[in-house]
């Protein structure tokens, strides 16, 4: 009898770290979504540091990484967020690596982020952009996928489009 229990015990933990695996495997997989903004549903560039959130941000472009930050307006964006206890989404691009074969360079970030400027600075149009939540930091939620907290980044390969529409 204690051998068919631990051989049952045995069977439900392994089915649970199947459904684990599964599950963290469709957040992965789904965990990206193309958002098309408005130049009012961001705050880039020094406005970051006139934001009323207890977050410090990234004001400007880090010339060494490539590294910026914007700050998404969360009712610009279908992407759930219920953790996230502030109105923005903070929209980063990953930290550059040079092993890491899914990158872009100094040059290629440096384009993205004057994009935003430069789009918000224009004033009308829209800007549709490749967006991801990594593995952890997305989650099966009621709805479906969600993130776990604030935060996403920008997906490689970079995608933005800027329309004068």
């Amino acid at each position: 009898m204690v051998l068919g229990m631990r051989k049952m015990l045995a069977a439900l933990v392994a089915m649970s770290i199947l459904t684990c695996a599964q599950v963290a495997d469709s957040a992965e997989e789904s965990a990206a979504w193309t958002i098309m903004l408005r130049p009012t549903d961001f705050v880039i560039g020094a406005a970051l540091a006139q934001l009323r959130t207890r977050r410090t941000w990234a004001a400007g472009f880090d010339e060494r990484s490539g590294a910026f930050e914007i700050a998404l307006r969360k009712k610009a964006v279908a992407i759930p967020a219920p953790r996230c206890q502030m109105d923005f989404l903070i929209l980063a691009i990953p930290f550059y690596y040079p092993e890491n074969p899914k990158q872009a360079t100094v040059n290629e970030r440096r384009a993205i982020h004057d994009a935003f400027v430069a789009f918000q600075a224009g004033g009308s149009g829209s800007l549709t952009a490749r967006v991801e939540a990594p593995a952890g930091l997305a989650r099966i939620g009621a709805t479906g996928i969600e993130l776990a907290a604030c935060n996403l980044y920008f997906a490689f390969p970079l995608s933005v489009q800027v329309s004068a529409r």
